[in-house]
């Protein structure tokens, strides 16, 4: 690919609800992920990856944890004297009878794109995971008449959802539409479905025109809709990925997703393939670990504090536990604190969440407890309350 051949637009404004209450004040791209990473961490790497110098980061409501974790984008090498990361502020809002709001949602993609000055424009967001190599598919793209390109994988329908985002395949292997699951008909029982993973290229001035003329008309519509109806009213390429993908949009995927690493094809598929994830880098301490402790087939952050047992889990840094304290099944974010005697089972806790003393905090594989953002429980009674709540 040629320096400047091709931009990116992140599009951020993803639904949270969900993913509640992991989402009450992040949105799905900054959603920690196998013990050190983030979801924008792996669009953001493709992008490294291929050379792009132009991203347009367009923001979510809850906007400051995105701030927090790209910085200057020096991770990513994206701290750049021409190009880098740009930061639009978040416009997306229901109220659309805001004329000024809404040529401003539009004004801002139309902005970066052609100060980036790219022939080229990928489309995506941060739910779902992949090791994608972008240069790949831009080069399918230029190799057919077809002004646009679609990215899906192939899944067996036990792993799609009624409302997952599909294509729908002519003979020839093209896209002629993007319809949700529970729209599709005709397809043979057990087979394959494409599912659709929220990717586009095409011609940046195409991308251009395409918001210039959804300005102009009175129903509001955003950028995902209109690519989509782009598709239907010009039939894409359809470019298979063949790599680990999980798709991020309800607590149960985003713990199975963080279970899977503990698999080992799963995690060199993602972790370990053609393109090296990053991610904001931290100088800690390393994984401290007692005489008694036990730990296996885990993933453990650095500044680690293992006193009791952890097994098939996935634990981030500065986690705490405390000696007779077992952790299994389960997600255990940064800072959280498992103390002496309490057991943790088929759970996720996020970020700063203490548990007290002689605990048992259990859910199941299908429905895992989840603890929000700082919550501290001494006493199981405030977890049923909760729970209930």
């Amino acid at each position: 690919m040629r320096q400047g051949e091709m931009a990116a637009v992140i599009d951020l404004n993803e639904d949270v609800h969900t993913l509640l209450p992991l989402t009450e004040h992040r949105p799905i791209g900054t959603l920690p992920f196998a013990g050190r990473y983030r979801l924008l961490d792996f669009p953001l790497s493709a992008i490294t990856a291929a050379d792009i110098h132009s991203v347009g980061l367009f923001m979510p409501e809850s906007e400051r944890s995105v701030q927090d974790h790209i910085r200057s984008g020096a991770a990513w090498n994206l701290d750049l004297i021409q190009g880098g990361v740009f930061l639009f502020p978040y416009v997306a809002t229901r109220d659309y009878n805001d004329q000024t709001l809404r040529d401003r949602y539009y004004e801002n993609y139309t902005q970066f794109l052609r100060g980036s000055g790219s022939k080229y424009t990928v489309v995506m967001g941060a739910k779902n995971v992949a090791n994608v190599n972008l240069t790949v598919i831009l080069d399918y793209h230029k190799a057919s008449d077809l002004r646009i390109t679609t990215v899906y994988k192939q899944l067996t329908p036990e792993r799609i959802q009624p409302d997952d985002w599909t294509l729908s395949l002519s003979e020839q292997g093209t896209a002629n539409s993007v319809i949700q699951a529970k729209e599709r008909s005709g397809d043979p029982e057990g087979a394959a479905i494409p599912s659709f993973m929220d990717m586009y290229v095409l011609a940046t001035s195409d991308l251009i025109e395409l918001l210039e003329d959804a300005a102009m008309h009175q129903v509001f519509r955003r950028l995902p809709e209109l690519l989509r109806d782009y598709v239907l009213a010009n039939n894409a390429n359809a470019f298979e990925y063949t790599g680990y993908l999980a798709r991020i949009d309800s607590i149960p995927r985003y713990y199975l997703a963080n279970m899977e690493m503990l698999d080992d094809a799963s995690f060199q598929s993602l972790l370990l393939s053609n393109v090296p994830i990053l991610t904001k880098s931290k100088n800690e301490v390393p994984s401290f670990f007692a005489k008694d402790a036990t730990v296996l087939n885990s993933l453990l952050g650095t500044g680690t504090y293992i006193e009791g047992t952890v097994q098939d889990s996935v634990i981030f840094r500065n986690v705490v536990v405390h000696r007779d304290a077992t952790v299994e099944h389960s997600v255990i974010m940064q800072g959280a604190k498992i103390s002496t005697g309490s057991t943790v089972q088929y759970a996720i806790l996020d970020k700063g969440v203490v548990i007290g003393p002689n605990l048992n905090i259990v859910g199941t594989p299908e429905k895992p407890i989840v603890l929000r953002k700082n919550q501290t429980i001494f006493r199981e009674s405030e977890l049923e309350v909760d729970a209930d709540a």
